[in-house]
């Protein structure tokens, strides 16, 4: 960086390679923003000693008021109040969930939208909330009244990317990059897979679990205002194709954004950002990238999936799947692993009926620790070879394969477990599948987490969970009343069926075979 590069001073093994330097600019080099709140900001946030009774005064007049909705007020105790994330337009909160105590974070902004809108926004959350790949940030809660949304989602702490990424790296190579932007594509790939654009793909929307490893987290896709426009909000990740007048958003313009973020991430600089907004999109117009750089400075085959990635010709642009099988990513060829603690609960969950699995799923949603998820998310991106967001027959073979060493054994507790997870029976085993069973269940059948749950679902505190009390959990299902009957019957000692489940039946269908 920092050096005149020319097609002469290009060596000869890369002069085939696309022009990614036609056209002139004198950007200068600007180093990468990071939004992260400072450690003593964050101090100064959060109260040394809180009276959650009292947790409405830690805050100024504006944030009472949007403390206001009933549910939301039901659910949570707001502890602090956080940064903006990804150019948000609202306020940030960090919060605690009242029954379960987990640390979550709130997005909550004005409710601008029209009684139409307000009816679509929740279709599209209600679609969110299925969204199972674990490189995508977990939607967990939404409210809304006529003055604001509520949107409540994972917790993560593990700051921005590009900072980590500049502490992390220990080679030229940039292995990291690759590994981190591997799981940036394979969120982008299974979302695509749903017929689900992004739109806002760029830098800032990438963030790191936590602090501890490099699992990364794509966010942003429930932000309030991105699914009524049909272009990115930050403009200088937009495709070329995207400022041309009545253009519909494609996925191939994501595929751009993302190889904006590759660029940034090899380069260090953003390729077409300029001292104006005019100037920036005359160059991503044009494609002319900053002539300071200095294209020998990466790879080969790094360039090659950066230059497919930002083809000027959206037609020519590869899909996140075919991005994913680009040499690039050879550096970081999963290694073999020896079956962990979480493979050998998947080894020995046994399912007993379709009441459990579901039980177990919401059990998992609102009381697994976020340390917990993120491990066994680490462990299903290590098994998830081809990185489109699901486990295959194959790929859990190899796993149990190179453990056994014996190939029958292998095959055998591969159909089982697929017999006992698969519950879509698409041949495949989602990430929240992969969750029911190799969650820790010794600590979340725990007696607290077990009554608190019960206590949850009896929303009419009768002691017993009616088919009525389970469904409000599941919107939009296509189960008819008498199906749900029939699913709660499955949890019913038979010589007491009156069609609710009582608390020695939900411990007994929960913890049996545990």
């Amino acid at each position: 960086m920092g050096c005149q590069a020319s097609k002469k001073q290009r060596k000869t093994s890369r002069d085939n390679r696309p022009s990614l330097l036609d056209g002139s600019t004198d950007l200068q080099n600007k180093k990468l923003i990071a939004v992260e709140t400072k450690p003593q900001e964050r101090k100064s946030k959060q109260p040394k000693s809180l009276d959650k009774n009292k947790v409405v005064e830690l805050f100024q007049a504006e944030h009472q008021q949007i403390y206001r909705n009933k549910k939301f007020q039901q659910d949570y105790f707001i502890t602090e109040e956080k940064v903006l994330i990804n150019g948000f337009q609202g306020t940030i909160f960090v919060v605690e969930h009242k029954v379960t105590g987990l640390k979550r974070i709130a997005k909550i902004a004005r409710n601008v939208l029209t009684s139409n809108q307000i009816a679509e926004y929740i279709e599209y959350l209600q679609q969110l909330k299925k969204i199972d790949h674990p490189n995508i940030i977990k939607l967990f809660d939404f409210y809304h009244d006529e003055k604001h949304i509520y949107l409540v989602e994972e917790y993560i702490d593990g700051g921005d990317l590009s900072q980590r990424l500049k502490t992390e790296m220990h080679s030229q190579e940039k292995i990291h990059v690759a590994f981190v932007f591997q799981q940036v594509l394979s969120a982008i790939n299974y979302l695509h897979q749903q017929d689900i654009i992004h739109k806002n793909v760029s830098l800032n929307g990438v963030l790191v679990a936590q602090k501890s490893n490099l699992l990364i987290k794509l966010i942003g896709l429930d932000d309030l205002f991105y699914i009524f426009q049909d272009f990115n909000t930050n403009f200088s990740y937009r495709a070329p194709e995207t400022f041309a007048e009545n253009y519909q958003y494609s996925k191939s313009a994501d595929i751009w954004s993302a190889g904006i973020i590759l660029f940034e991430l090899m380069y260090g600089i953003h390729p077409f950002q300029d001292s104006t907004r005019q100037l920036t999109i005359q160059n991503i117009k044009r494609n002319n990238i900053n002539q300071e750089i200095d294209v020998n400075s990466i790879s080969d085959e790094a360039f090659k999936l950066i230059s497919d990635m930002i083809n000027p010709d959206h037609n020519m642009r590869p899909s996140a799947k075919e991005c994913l099988k680009y040499k690039f990513f050879k550096t970081i060829r999963k290694s073999s692993m020896k079956i962990t603690s979480a493979l050998l609960r998947v080894k020995e969950f046994e399912s007993k009926n379709e009441l459990r699995l579901i039980l177990l799923s919401l059990m998992i949603e609102y009381l697994m620790s976020k340390e917990e998820r993120d491990k066994i998310a680490q462990t299903f991106y290590k098994i998830d070879l081809n990185n489109d967001g699901k486990i295959s027959k194959t790929e859990l073979y190899q796993q149990y394969f190179e453990s056994s060493g014996d190939e029958n054994l292998a095959r055998k507790e591969v159909e089982r477990i697929f017999s006992q997870l698969d519950v879509n029976k698409n041949q495949f085993i989602e990430f929240n599948e992969f969750l029911i069973a190799s969650c820790n269940k010794t600590a979340l059948f725990s007696e607290e987490n077990l009554t608190s749950f019960f206590n949850k679902l009896d929303r009419d505190h009768s002691k017993q969970i009616s088919a009525n009390e389970l469904k409000v959990f599941f919107y939009n299902t296509q189960l008819s009343q008498s199906d749900w009957q029939r699913v709660i019957q499955l949890g019913e000692k038979k010589e007491e069926t009156n069609n609710k489940i009582s608390y020695q039946e939900f411990i007994s269908l929960l913890t049996e075979n545990d």
